[in-house]
């Protein structure tokens, strides 16, 4: 019983200790100190308005300690980056679905394939479709993107009246 217990407290810190997610570095195209999120660079935690990261590490961490609550559920809802829950609990059943779920789409997707390459009218109406879309996604990053740009100045403005 006693080693159940030790078994289930070491497996639960093992999962919890993890690696570092975020980490600063030295870049040269934003001229100072960036972070990144499993090695994914997000300029927008520590830069400016003129897209310059900070010389100074010390405000660069202060920076990025103040923006990454925000920036993070930005880039999240941009697609840019996956949530932590998503990442490390939901991932592997929905690969397993995925897998589940393609073996009985795969015939609809062979005969919209045929289809597409075969019928004109089809394929207009599948590439009008998917422009739909992809100005639609367009659309809401640009808003997310604007939204992170007013947040920023925000931001810079608090940092100026420290």
């Amino acid at each position: 019983m006693m080693s159940y217990r030790i078994m289930i407290a070491v497996v639960f810190g093992l999962v919890l200790s993890g690696c570092a997610v975020h980490k600063f570095q030295k870049s040269a195209k934003h001229g100072g100190y960036v972070v990144a999120r499993f090695a994914y660079v997000i300029p927008e935690y520590t830069v400016d308005l003129e897209n310059k990261a900070p010389s100074d590490f010390n405000l660069a961490k202060s920076r990025y300690l103040r923006r990454n609550d925000m920036v993070e559920t930005l880039y999240i809802r941009m697609g840019q980056i996956e949530n932590y829950g998503r990442r490390y609990f939901t991932h592997f059943p929905r690969i397993m679905w995925s897998i589940f779920a393609n073996t009985f789409k795969l015939p609809a997707h062979i005969v919209s394939e045929y289809r597409y390459d075969h019928n004109e009218k089809y394929r207009q109406k599948i590439d009008a479709l998917d422009a739909q879309k992809k100005a639609k996604e367009d659309r809401k990053i640009n808003q997310l993107k604007e939204e992170l740009k007013d947040y920023l100045t925000k931001d810079l403005e608090k940092e100026a009246s420290l």
